[in-house]
C-alpha cells in the first residue's frame, strides 16, 4: 500500500510516498476492521510528531505513517465487529456514500474537537447538563479559514445558534472568508494590520474557543465576570498531560519534568487571569466517545457543517511536502489539508 511517511525525525521537507505491506483479512483480530483507504487528513499533531515533538515521552517506529485520520471502504471484519459490514463507507463511524472521502477525512476529528470544546464552556459556566444554544452569546475564534476555525465558527453558529461570531486571517485571505463561509463569521478583524483587542474591544466575548499559540493574548477578550476561555493550541493541561505519559516509556524524572512545566503553565495563565472570573481550560479532542462522535456526525449528515479544505494527490509529493509545511507553521493554508488516495 502506498503511505506517507517520516522516514525520520524530520520538517515536511523530508516526508516521502512509499510502499508499505498491506494488511490482509488474515491479520484481523476479532474487534478490528480493515478499511481501503480513499483520503486522510493531516493534522497539526502529525507535523509535530514528525519532527519529534514528544520524542522524549514516547517511542517512535519508523518509517512513521501520517496522516491517521481518514475515511474509506471497509473490505473485511473481525469475527467480533457487528455494527459493520463490507462495503460501508466509513471515517470513525459509518457514513452515507453521498458524501464525498475527502469531506468525511477533513471533518470527522475536527467537528468533534469544536464540539468537545462547546461542551467544556458550559461546564466551566456553570450552564445546566444539556444545554444547547450560545443564543445572545458572542464568540471569539481565531483562524476562520485554518483547519480548527473553518469548523469551529460553524459549529457556534450553525449548530449552537451563536448571536455574533468574531473571527481573524491575515491580509491575503480577508476577501476569502464569505466565500468559504458564508453567513458564518459577523465581524473579522485583519490581525496582520489591526489590533485585535482594540477591534473587538476588551471584555466583551462570553467565549473563546482558541485556536492558536498565542493563547494568553485573547484573555483581555472576555468578559470578566461571565467569560471563558476553552483552547486546543496551547500547553496542555496537567490533567491532559496525566493521560498522556501514563504508559510513557520516558524515565521518571523526565515524565515528572514535563508534568512540572504544564503545571507552572496553566498557573501563569491562571495568574494572567487574575482580579478576573474567566474559566479556562484546554481540550484535546476525544474520538473515544462514541456518543460525542455519533452527535458530530448527525450534524455533518444534516449539512450544518461544510468541509473547508485544501486537498493534494499522494503521488504529488512535492504538493503534499508544501502543503505539510504550512499545516506545521500555520500559515497560508486554507482549511484542513487532506491527502487523496484514490
Amino acid at each position: 500500500m502506498r503511505s506517507l511517511v517520516a522516514p525520520r525525525y524530520c520538517q515536511p521537507a523530508g516526508y516521502e510516498v512509499i510502499d508499505l505491506p498491506t494488511p490482509t483479512p488474515d491479520d484481523l483480530k476479532p474487534n478490528d476492521v480493515l478499511i481501503r483507504v480513499h483520503a486522510a487528513a493531516i493534522q497539526t499533531g502529525d507535523t509535530q510528531a514528525a519532527a519529534g515533538v514528544s520524542k522524549l515521552l514516547v517511542s517512535t517506529k519508523f518509517p512513521l505513517r501520517l496522516g491517521m485520520s481518514g475515511s474509506g471502504i471497509v473490505i473485511a471484519v473481525g469475527s467480533g465487529v457487528k455494527s459493520l459490514r463490507v462495503g460501508d463507507a466509513v471515517c470513525g463511524l459509518a457514513f452515507k456514500h453521498g458524501q464525498i472521502f475527502e469531506e468525511a477525512a477533513a471533518l470527522t476529528g475536527s467537528v468533534l474537537t469544536a464540539y468537545q470544546c462547546v461542551k467544556r464552556y458550559f461546564e466551566l459556566t456553570g450552564q445546566p447538563p444539556g444545554t444547547s444554544t450560545l443564543e445572545g452569546k458572542t464568540v471569539f475564534i481565531p483562524g476562520a479559514l485554518s483547519a480548527a476555525g473553518s469548523v469551529s465558527t460553524q459549529v457556534v453558529k450553525n449548530v449552537y445558534g451563536a448571536k455574533t461570531v468574531v473571527s481573524t486571517v491575515s491580509t491575503p485571505k480577508m476577501g476569502l472568508v464569505e466565500k468559504y463561509l458564508p453567513d458564518v463569521v459577523d465581524e473579522l478583524v485583519n490581525y496582520e494590520t489591526q489590533n485585535i483587542v482594540q477591534e473587538v474591544g476588551r471584555g466583551t466575548v462570553d467565549f473563546v474557543l482558541n485556536t492558536q499559540w498565542d493563547l494568553v493574548g485573547t484573555f483581555p477578550l472576555a468578559n470578566p465576570q461571565t467569560g471563558a476561555v476553552v483552547s486546543i493550541a496551547s500547553i496542555p493541561s496537567p490533567r491532559t498531560v496525566r493521560s498522556m505519559i501514563g504508559d510513557s516509556p520516558a524515565p521518571i524524572l523526565v515524565r515528572w519534568f514535563i508534568l512540572a512545566i504544564t503545571t507552572l503553565a496553566h498557573m501563569w495563565y491562571n495568574w494572567m487571569l487574575r482580579g478576573t472570573k474567566v474559566k479556562q481550560d484546554f481540550v484535546s479532542g476525544n474520538p473515544g466517545n462514541r456518543e460525542d462522535l455519533e452527535r458530530s456526525g448527525e450534524w455533518v449528515a444534516a449539512g450544518k457543517i461544510k468541509a473547508v479544505m485544501t486537498v493534494v494527490d499522494i503521488e504529488d509529493i512535492e504538493a503534499v511536502r508544501k502543503a505539510c509545511t504550512m499545516v506545521a507553521t500555520g500559515k497560508g493554508g486554507i482549511g484542513k489539508l487532506v491527502i487523496r488516495l484514490a
